[in-house]
């Protein structure tokens, strides 16, 4: 990729996207902000990346920015900057809004997105919004760019990253109950992994199949997937996903009001 990508707040987020990035057969120079110093030493020495002395560096140095700060600090770090007419300010902050954004960039274009953590291993399905040549030859390198025409449907499609964080939570209540009855730690943590990145390969390998037909086909009358699924309805273990989805996109849009 012939593009240099300046990173201003080098956080977690921001660290696995590098070493997606850095997978890439061409991958794109890469200059980083002092903020977040520790991760920002550590990815200097393991990808021999440049670190400049402030985030206006940061964004006369580069084609396009990631701006992944915390949400609430994202625009009184970018406001002032020396941005120019040309050049792609990319958002990987939850719930700020792209008017906020653009003001904050002008004369260059702001664009919201948000990746998971699985950058990382080259597999997050990243929401953006809206199209973005730039935006989307990045997110091309990290997994899948899933493209949204207005705001309110990006901040719905979204929640996706609050769905593959939880899901971490139900992993390890599988694995420790495997643990608990038997199997060792190790084999109880990689089968309960396993299982769930095989279901969610099966629903993308098979479109034509509605979720009713994939679920039935396993919990027929008798079958121990049934009688998981009765109880797990029994129990709300699946009734309290929308409202644990509700209240997490209600707070997205709370802050999405905000920042306009």
């Amino acid at each position: 990729m012939n593009m240099t990508i300046g990173i201003i707040g080098v956080g977690h987020l921001a660290s696995y996207m590098v070493d997606g990035l850095m997978k890439a057969d061409n991958p794109p120079t890469i200059i980083l902000s002092p903020r977040g110093a520790d991760n920002s030493a550590r990815l200097a020495a393991k990808y021999d990346l440049r670190i400049a002395n402030s985030n206006d560096a940061v964004v006369e140095g580069s084609d396009a920015v990631l701006l992944a700060t915390r949400p609430g600090d994202l625009l009184d770090t970018i406001t002032g900057l020396p941005w120019r007419d040309g050049q792609t300010a990319i958002s990987v902050a939850a719930g700020v809004a792209l008017s906020g954004l653009q003001a904050a960039v002008s004369p260059a274009t702001a664009v919201r997105t948000l990746p998971i953590t699985a950058a990382k291993i080259c597999e997050s399905p990243t929401c953006l919004f809206p199209e973005n040549d730039v935006a989307r030859a990045v997110f091309d390198l990290l997994g899948s760019v899933h493209v949204f025409d207005d705001e309110e449907t990006y901040e719905l499609a979204s929640i996706q990253g609050v769905i593959f964080s939880v899901f971490h939570a139900g992993i390890q209540s599988i694995a420790e109950w495997m643990e608990e009855t038997g199997l060792d730690k190790d084999t109880a943590r990689e089968l309960a992994a396993r299982a769930l990145r095989a279901t969610g390969g099966m629903v993308l390998a098979h479109p034509e199949n509605d979720f009713d037909h994939m679920v039935n086909e396993y919990a027929t009358e008798g079958t121990l997937t049934r009688i998981a699924l009765l109880e797990l309805r029994k129990n709300g273990g699946l009734s309290g996903w929308p409202e644990a989805l509700s209240a997490s996109l209600a707070r997205s849009r709370e802050i999405n009001r905000d920042t306009q």
